[in-house]
């Protein structure tokens, strides 16, 4: 879709989300919520690097629900300067309290960050996410999405405690030139292969937002015009990586971590080889009053040097110390600055953001 075209469709969007709450009859409900986001970024290097240099970035996220008794209904959608795209398309069926069941493309549960904010760029603190969080077409090197089927589990301790079973299977992401890409429901493509994603979560209080956990996933990523891939004579990856996080407030502090160990079987033509890498993130936020929030992150990736699935992606960020501000304005409107250091493979630089966001609810 053409640069122009979106902006307008953006700037229609934004009109209507005022009137967009609305209630149907007969019980069923549904629900439009827009989340809008922009601004500058700010990198001391020209597009012929692979980073993007001075650069506008606008970007809205629109999400329907609609709710009939057990019945559930979510869309969300993408457009922005850099991508339009249909990034949730889920049917779903809520078999007791504890129970919910989807089908349709999802979010993958093995990656806690996106199930949290989605694409909501206002929900989030950061302006920027950590590299095993990041969406596949945003610079992520693990897939965030999966087209097929989810179970959500909640089993009820005592003491108001829980304990979350999430599963999902079906199609996976492809490897293409850079990046990875998920399985479009509106370009569908055959060689899209199988995944598995499980994640296991603790909850001190069943109603409240702290939580730690394991997540695991395998998939089987094929090879789509890579020229790197094609240079190393490789088909396929068998990919499985397994993590622990934690998502945790007290008083005025949140924490969110992460630790992912990644093993890729390298399918070549002539031999397979094993390889493998470690990432993690953790990132403080602490809110100075009810407007003002400083926050920060330190992230790195073990033997990056040494993997041949992360040349893949030259432009992945390996490594990023950072440090930001968040003021938090008139009806869920916000602005974030973010400073940080960066390293891909062949560079390392200064990267500033400025972001102002907004939630029409």
């Amino acid at each position: 879709m053409a640069t122009y075209t979106r902006y307008w469709i953006m700037f229609v969007i934004a009109l209507m989300a005022p009137f967009s709450v609305v209630q149907a009859d007969h019980g069923s409900k549904h629900h439009w919520m827009l989340f809008l986001s922009g601004g500058p970024v700010y990198n001391p290097l020209s597009s012929e690097d692979g980073i993007q240099g001075n650069e506008l970035f606008l970007d809205a996220d629109i999400m329907y629900s609609y709710v009939n008794g057990d019945f559930r209904f979510i869309a969300e959608y993408v457009l922005s300067t850099e991508e339009s795209e249909l990034e949730r398309f889920m049917l779903g069926w809520q078999a007791d309290e504890n129970t919910m069941g989807w089908l349709g493309r999802l979010h993958s549960p093995s990656r806690y960050w996106n199930t949290a904010f989605h694409h909501g760029q206002y929900l989030q603190t950061s302006v920027t996410r950590p590299l095993v969080e990041k969406f596949e077409d945003e610079g992520g090197v693990l897939p965030t999405h999966v087209t097929g089927v989810m179970l959500d589990i909640m089993f009820e301790l005592q003491g108001g405690d829980a304990f979350q079973t999430i599963f999902s299977f079906g199609a996976t992401s492809i490897i293409g030139e850079h990046e990875l890409m998920p399985f479009d429901l509106l370009d569908a493509r055959s060689d899209h292969r199988p995944a598995l994603d499980i994640r296991l979560a603790y909850l001190p209080d069943q109603l409240g937002e702290n939580q730690f956990g394991l997540t695991f996933n395998w998939s089987n990523l094929a090879v789509d015009d890579n020229s790197i891939a094609e240079q190393q004579g490789l088909q396929s990856v068998e990919q499985s990586n397994i993590g622990t996080y934690i998502d945790w407030r007290s008083q005025d502090w949140r924490i969110l971590a992460n630790l992912t160990y990644v093993v890729n079987q390298m399918n070549k033509q002539i031999e397979s080889q094993t390889d493998t890498f470690g990432a993690a993130y953790f990132q403080a936020e602490y809110d100075l009053n009810q407007e003002w929030k400083v926050f920060g992150r330190i992230e790195d990736t073990a033997d990056a040097d040494n993997s041949e699935y992360l040349e893949l992606f030259p432009y992945a960020v390996l490594a990023r110390q950072m440090l930001g501000l968040r003021f938090d304005f008139y009806k869920n409107n916000a602005l974030t600055v973010e400073v940080s250091n960066v390293k891909i493979q062949a560079e390392e630089f200064g990267q500033v953001w400025l972001q102002w966001s907004a939630a029409l609810l």
